[in-house]
């Protein structure tokens, strides 16, 4: 498994980081790894969006991908919908908000786990551009919240 944390206070209530992180096409201006954006609907049984991307993975081009997005209080669950890559790795990730008294404590986290025969050489891999990627990402988003760019 290949698994990445972060966690950041952001001087911004819940409700507006977890629209921003919602409004997907402004977030991936501090998120390089989502890549090029094909579309955003709504998901047919109404449980969040469908986000179809070509991802960045390590800094390149990933193949396209189809992902749930859900907000649900003040939590984001992101998961992968089945696809030829499930039989390669599976993919989760969350953005949690909590309100404290030095602003909102964010937790961003993204899991890839990857199968047999790949996983020896794609977890390490990708832990270390985990360990970079996520707390970078949570540092761009608190920048580009505190100077209030997402109200542009």
């Amino acid at each position: 498994m290949a698994y990445g944390e972060a966690t950041i206070i952001i001087d911004r209530p819940p409700g507006d980081i977890i629209d921003f992180v919602m409004d997907l096409r402004e977030y991936r201006k501090v998120d390089e790894k989502l890549g090029k954006i094909h579309s955003i609907e709504d998901a047919e049984d109404g449980n969040g969006v469908l986000l179809r991307f070509s991802p960045k993975v390590l800094g390149m081009p990933g193949p396209k991908t189809t992902q749930r997005v859900v907000a649900k209080g003040n939590r984001i669950d992101i998961s992968g919908v089945p696809a030829w890559t499930d039989a390669l790795m599976t993919f989760t990730a969350f953005f949690t908000c909590e309100e404290t008294d030095e602003g909102t404590k964010v937790t961003r986290a993204l899991n890839f786990d990857f199968k047999k025969p790949v996983a020896w050489l794609f977890n390490p891999m990708f832990n270390r551009w985990l360990a970079k990627a996520v707390p970078e990402e949570l540092a761009n988003a608190k920048e580009y919240l505190e100077a209030g760019k997402h109200l542009k």
